[in-house]
């Protein structure tokens, strides 16, 4: 089972969770977090298609980028 799957998984129990709780603000939690599994998956799922993309965007948010205007010039 890959890590997709993993977090498909989980969501599928946080609803299953949602289903089963007789609170109102318990389900609504569990929904969140449901969603919050599916959103991650999702993620996961682009990174896996576009690895050089995703590993340029990790790059860019952490090099200053010469047009930044906040940038100091030493």
């Amino acid at each position: 089972m890959g890590i997709n799957d993993n977090h498909r998984r989980l969501a599928e129990q946080c609803i299953a969770m949602a289903r089963a709780a007789d609170d109102d603000k318990d389900k609504a939690l569990w929904l969140a977090l449901a969603q919050s599994w599916v959103r991650l998956a999702e993620h996961v799922a682009r990174a896996e298609a576009e690895p050089a993309t995703a590993g340029a965007d990790r790059h860019d948010i952490h090099s200053p980028d010469s047009r930044d205007p906040a940038r100091t010039v030493s």
